[in-house]
């Protein structure tokens, strides 16, 4: 019999917790065998929406208090994680670090969410910053853009080392024996960018372990062309929010189309409804399909959810977590390492 692996969810993070976290939690706690759940928070508050959803009847999750808070307007996520010790993030990865539980999620603050990861999993050694590994859709597949946003003023030496978990990831998550890494660019041409990328450039075209394609720009980035994208977090911060805003405009373009045309489009809309066209392509785009993005080089699997975080988002979180557990991936990055 295989070991059952426990999460620890931060059940007080994000816009809609702890209702949705809950409720995710619970979905995960039903639908996916082999897994305890660990919801961290004000047990109180935590407890009145397990009741609400049925979840007191599920003998694999459970509530630990967590009665401090960490808010999302905070300005100093480190200071705030060190004072808040009680905080349900803190507690969260605590239970990960002490090996109490195998995975953690947190959809919250994602400063404090990384500097409580990095302050109690540590990094693995000879790891220098940890890296936000966020799937993103392409036209057919998906693809890992990192960093996502943990470390602003990437080095080009980080890049190298992102590259690197990128491709262990890239191989569980996607099937590929040899996936492509690129270097998001401002141009396609070897020399583009500034010194730093440059840099970055020739470490990972000299990087034996990865697959370097060469540069890749934010225009063709989906057009599948690789399988990794690697940048500094400043960049692949803005990146990720801009698909958002371009897929969130495209969609509410569509929509005004069919609505204000006129019958024919009205027709067209409600057959492409009832084809399931339009829940294949809000599945394939939506970042609610892996819930969470792998904080890299860290002493064990740290999954940040997004702050808009869902039922369904968190559910999918537990999902990648515990492929990712079983997968070994702390071991291969250590491996590495």
């Amino acid at each position: 019999m295989s070991k059952e692996i426990t999460i620890a969810i931060d059940a007080m993070g994000g816009d809609y917790a702890p209702d949705q976290i809950v409720k995710g939690a619970i979905r995960a706690a039903r639908e996916i065998s082999g897994i305890k759940i660990i919801l961290t928070g004000k047990e109180a508050e935590v407890k009145q929406v397990v009741e609400a959803n049925g979840g007191c009847c599920l003998k694999n999750i459970e509530i630990i208090d967590a009665p401090e808070d960490i808010t999302m307007d905070e300005k100093n996520p480190a200071r705030a994680v060190r004072k808040a010790k009680n905080s349900s993030v803190v507690v969260a990865n605590r239970l990960v670090a002490e090996g109490k539980a195998d995975a953690v999620i947190a959809a919250g603050h994602t400063g404090a969410a990384t500097a409580a990861s990095l302050f109690e999993l540590k990094r693995v050694e000879g790891f220098e910053r940890p890296c936000i590994c966020t799937v993103i859709p392409t036209i057919e597949s998906k693809m890992l853009l990192i960093d996502g946003g943990s470390n602003i003023e990437t080095t080009p030496e980080q890049m190298r080392q992102s590259a690197i978990i990128g491709d262990i990831l890239a191989k569980i998550l996607f099937k590929t024996n040899k996936p492509r890494t690129a270097l998001l660019n401002v141009g396609g041409e070897e020399g583009k960018g500034t010194a730093r990328y440059q840099e970055a450039y020739d470490l990972l075209k000299n990087e034996a372990r990865i697959n370097f394609t060469g540069n890749v720009e934010g225009k063709t980035i989906i057009d599948d062309v690789c399988e990794i994208a690697i940048c500094d977090g400043f960049v692949g911060n803005i990146h990720l929010k801009a698909l958002e805003g371009g897929l969130k405009m495209m969609i509410s373009a569509l929509q005004r189309q069919i609505k204000s045309r006129g019958p024919l489009e009205m027709l067209g809309g409600l057959l492409l409804k009832l084809s399931g066209a339009f829940d294949r392509i809000k599945d394939h785009f939506h970042p609610n399909s892996y819930g969470g993005a792998l904080l890299g080089g860290l002493n064990g699997i740290s999954l940040i959810s997004h702050g808009s975080s869902n039922d369904e988002a968190i559910m999918n979180a537990c999902k990648h977590a515990k492929l990712l557990v079983e997968n070994k991936v702390i071991e291969a990055v250590k491996a590495e390492f």
